[in-house]
C-alpha cells in the first residue's frame, strides 16, 4: 500500500522468516508470527513545542515498555487494526497501555513460557490436554501485554482463558489485516 499510515493501537505482528535453527523451531511451534507490539503515537514536549512522536508499546526482555517505534524499522510485520465498531475504545485502550507500561510489576513473564506457552503448544500440535489453567498476572509476554489493555477496556480481542500467542491476533475476529511489509518511517 503506497499511502498506508499506522493508526493508534494498530497491532504489528512480526513475521518469522529466519532460517537459523531457533527460528525454524519457533516457527514450527507457534507459527510464522514471532512477536507483537502496538503503535502508540504520543504527544511529547520538545523545546517548548508539543510534537507527536511514533512510539511502540510491547513486552520484551525489559518488561512492558513504551519506546521509539524506530527501534523496529526494517522488520517484516503484519498490521492488524480493530474493526470500526471497536475503534471508539482506542482512547481507553491507550490509557490502559500507558498504565501497564508505568507499572513496575509489569515485567517480562519468563515463567509463562514453560507454564502456559509450552503446554499450549503441546495441546495445539499434539492434542495433549493442558495441565494447568492459564492465570493472568502483572508479568506479561508480548501477546499478553497487547491483549491486556484491550481486555481492561472490555474489547474482546482474544479469549481470556488461554495464553495468547502473537499469531492469535492475526486470526482475531475483531481485527482486520490492513497492511503487511517492512515497517518504515513512511508508515507514520
Amino acid at each position: 500500500m503506497n499511502n498506508f499510515k499506522l493508526e493508534s493501537m494498530d497491532f504489528l505482528v512480526n513475521v518469522n522468516r529466519g532460517q537459523d535453527p531457533a527460528s525454524v523451531i519457533k516457527r514450527w511451534a507457534v507459527g510464522e508470527y514471532s512477536h507483537i507490539f502496538a503503535y502508540l503515537p504520543l504527544i511529547v514536549p520538545v523545546h517548548g513545542l508539543l510534537l507527536q512522536h511514533p512510539f511502540l508499546y510491547e513486552s520484551s526482555g525489559r518488561g512492558v515498555v513504551i519506546q521509539s517505534l524506530s527501534n523496529r524499522y526494517g522488520q517484516e510485520v503484519v498490521v492488524m487494526r480493530l474493526k470500526p465498531e471497536f475503534r471508539d475504545k482506542i482512547e481507553v485502550i491507550v490509557a490502559e497501555a500507558i498504565k501497564l507500561a508505568s507499572d513496575p510489576q509489569a515485567q517480562y513473564d519468563y515463567m509463562c513460557i514453560p507454564l502456559n506457552i509450552f503446554p499450549r503448544i503441546l495441546h495445539d500440535k499434539l492434542g495433549m490436554p493442558i495441565a494447568v489453567k492459564y492465570q493472568r498476572n502483572e508479568q506479561m509476554v508480548c501477546s499478553e501485554a497487547c491483549a491486556e489493555p484491550c481486555w481492561r477496556a472490555k474489547v474482546p480481542v482474544l479469549p481470556k482463558d488461554v495464553v495468547p500467542l502473537p499469531g492469535d491476533f492475526v486470526v482475531s475476529g475483531i481485527l482486520d489485516e490492513v497492511n503487511r511489509g517492512e515497517l518504515s518511517a513512511e508508515w507514520v
